[in-house]
């Protein structure tokens, strides 16, 4: 059984438009907040009364880890995925579409359907874990110990378009947000600091986040052409695997950005070429991946 994300708002509606990008982030770049004005915007945080003396609210909400996230989300009621999502094919794919890639493994389906499932989730302020997951995201990588507003310009600081992340996130929906959050995990984040301090640099700024989403779109295209199955079958399981293949993109993709000094008018060209280097070379570039991801331990930044 072919492997297909059965959703069409993956491909039609993900953040991928390079042109808008570019434009947007043009426009934008200027505009991203600094850490000073997010420590004013978060002094309008509601405050408590306690004994007629006004005191500022802090919260700090737990952090969450990428497996807490994943078990929270699969509690939710999806609803019946029906029918098939147009699989937006390359011309690599289409040249060689007669060589029929490895099936899914019969027990990974029910985790196929569950990626599915999230791509076509919206994100829900209510729900305190979704909230969790974009508080996590957006302490560690900028270093703030408190919880910030849900909406507000300090998002841009970690590459969101506007004011509220929902926006950005109706493209691949909740796993878009749950491989953002992977970029969190202790062998990701040395990677995620490095993005960070580049993506708010004044040379080569670009937008984390939509980086990030476009990358997932990446991920799923490449999926949904079946040339992730072997690996998932291998591993025996379909959100690792993804996880560890959008982790390789985004090595390579931030490799090319920095050592042959691209800017945001080189977008839309970066992530055609990591689409097509990675989809191509697939198990080369996850066997790689730890080696990539240490030249960003500590010990090793002043190298890069």
């Amino acid at each position: 059984m072919d492997s297909v994300i059965e959703s069409s708002s993956v491909t039609t509606n993900i953040i991928d438009k390079n042109e808008e990008w570019i434009n947007n982030k043009t426009q934008n770049v200027t505009k991203i907040q600094t850490r000073e004005e997010a420590i004013e915007e978060w002094s309008k945080v509601p405050t408590i009364l306690s004994n007629n003396l006004q005191i500022k609210s802090e919260i700090t909400s737990p952090i969450i880890s990428i497996e807490e996230a994943i078990q929270h989300f699969k509690t939710y009621d999806f609803p019946k995925i029906t029918g098939k999502a147009a699989i937006e094919k390359t011309k690599f794919s289409e040249l060689f579409r007669w060589v029929k890639p490895s099936n899914l493994n019969d027990e990974l389906l029910v985790e196929r359907t569950f990626v599915t499932s999230l791509t076509q989730c919206s994100l829900d302020w209510s729900d305190v874990i979704q909230c969790r997951i974009l508080q996590t995201i957006y302490k560690k990588l900028t270093g703030a110990q408190i919880d910030c507003p849900q909406r507000g310009t300090h998002w841009q600081l970690v590459g969101f378009q506007g004011n509220d992340p929902a926006t950005d996130l109706r493209g691949v929906g909740l796993f878009g947000l749950l491989q953002f959050l992977y970029l969190t995990t202790d062998e990701m984040l040395p990677l995620g600091h490095k993005l960070y301090k580049v993506a708010n640099a004044d040379d080569q700024p670009f937008p984390l986040a939509v980086l990030s989403l476009n990358l997932t779109n990446i991920v799923l295209n490449i999926f949904n052409n079946g040339k992730l199955n072997r690996e998932c079958n291998t591993r025996k399981s379909v959100v690792n695997t993804l996880n560890l293949f959008y982790a390789a993109l985004l090595v390579y993709t931030f490799n090319i950005w920095v050592t042959q000094k691209k800017t945001i008018k080189d977008s839309g060209y970066i992530l055609k070429d990591a689409e097509r280097y990675c989809s191509r070379n697939v198990k080369k570039v996850l066997k790689d991946l730890p080696k990539n991801l240490q030249k960003y331990d500590a010990n090793n930044l002043s190298d890069i």
